[in-house]
C-alpha cells in the first residue's frame, strides 16, 4: 500500500510517517521507483506507535526500544514492558498529586464559605461599619 492509504487506516499525517521512519520507528518500506510501499508490518507498527503516543509516551521514550529491537533484531518485550510499568507508575503518581490538590480545593471552598457565607453586608454610608442599621 502506498503512504496515502496507510495514513488513512491510521489516522496518521504522511509526514507523520515518514518522521517514524526518519527515527527509526518503523522499517524502511520497499520501493516501487520514488513511491514507498507499507505492508501489514507497517500498519501495525503505525497502530502501536499511535496507541503509545495516546498513553502518554513520547516519540523520544520510544527510541531506547528501536535501538534495542535494531540490535536484537526481534521486539525487546521485557523492555517494553517495563516501559509501560513505569509510565503507569508516573501516571499514579499524578493522580496521587491531583487528588491532593482536590482535596485542598474542597478546603479551600469550605473556608472561604465558613468565613464569607454568613457575614452580614457592609453598609455603604457606613464605611466601616460591619451592618446597616435601619433608621
Amino acid at each position: 500500500m502506498f503512504i496515502g492509504r496507510l495514513a488513512e487506516l491510521t489516522g496518521c499525517t504522511p509526514k507523520a510517517i515518514r518522521l517514524y521512519e526518519q527515527l527509526g520507528l518503523i522499517n524502511e518500506p520497499e520501493r516501487q521507483g520514488r513511491y514507498r510501499l507499507y505492508n501489514a508490518h507497517h500498519l501495525e507498527m503505525v497502530h502501536l506507535i499511535r496507541k503509545a503516543q495516546t498513553a502518554g509516551f513520547k516519540l523520544a521514550e520510544m527510541s531506547p526500544l528501536i535501538a534495542a529491537k535494531n540490535a536484537l533484531k526481534t521486539f525487546p518485550l521485557a523492555l517494553a514492558n517495563d516501559a509501560v510499568d513505569a509510565k503507569r507508575q508516573q501516571v499514579s503518581e499524578q493522580i496521587a498529586t491531583l487528588q491532593a490538590l482536590d482535596r485542598h480545593l474542597v478546603e479551600l471552598k469550605g473556608e472561604m464559605n465558613a468565613l464569607f457565607g454568613q457575614q452580614t453586608q457592609v453598609c455603604p454610608r457606613t464605611a466601616g461599619s460591619l451592618a446597616c442599621q435601619d433608621s
